[in-house]
């Protein structure tokens, strides 16, 4: 297999793994992407090799055949596409992750806070009492 045959290949599959990432965020079942962090380490550390030589060997790139370097620039082209809604589409993942679990913090601060009010005796209601402070005292 030559090193373009290579680049394509794993380009190909490179943009099959995205595809399958963005179903499975799509499907709302994003915990499952841990199952293919490996591959995915596996197939990224490839193409940045394989980019890399291609670089250190531009001139013999060039001798090609231009169907080739087509073929090529098409996948790395449709791959990056793919790359650029996948990167869009976990921040926002990670937007609205955040957003949940700040939502869930304050409110929870927001119950155990102090109450203020005042109790039918006119004295401030139990509970009142202000939350303790941790000092760093090394700061």
């Amino acid at each position: 297999m030559s090193r373009i045959d290579t680049i394509l290949d794993i380009t190909r599959r490179l943009t099959a793994l995205l595809e399958r990432e963005m179903a499975m965020i799509e499907a709302r079942t994003p915990g499952r992407l841990a199952e293919l962090e490996d591959e995915r380490n596996r197939l990224s550390l490839l193409y940045s090799r394989e980019m890399q030589a291609i670089a250190a060997n531009a001139a013999e790139f060039r001798t090609l055949p231009r169907e080739r370097i087509n073929a090529l620039r098409d996948e790395t082209a449709s791959f990056h596409s793919l790359l650029d809604r996948h990167q869009r589409m976990v921040a926002r993942m990670r937007r609205v992750t955040e957003g949940i679990v700040k939502t869930i913090a304050d409110e929870a601060q927001r119950q155990k806070g102090p109450r203020t009010g005042y109790a039918p005796t006119g004295r401030a209601a139990p509970g009142t009492a202000a939350a303790p402070l941790a000092i760093n005292s090394r700061v």
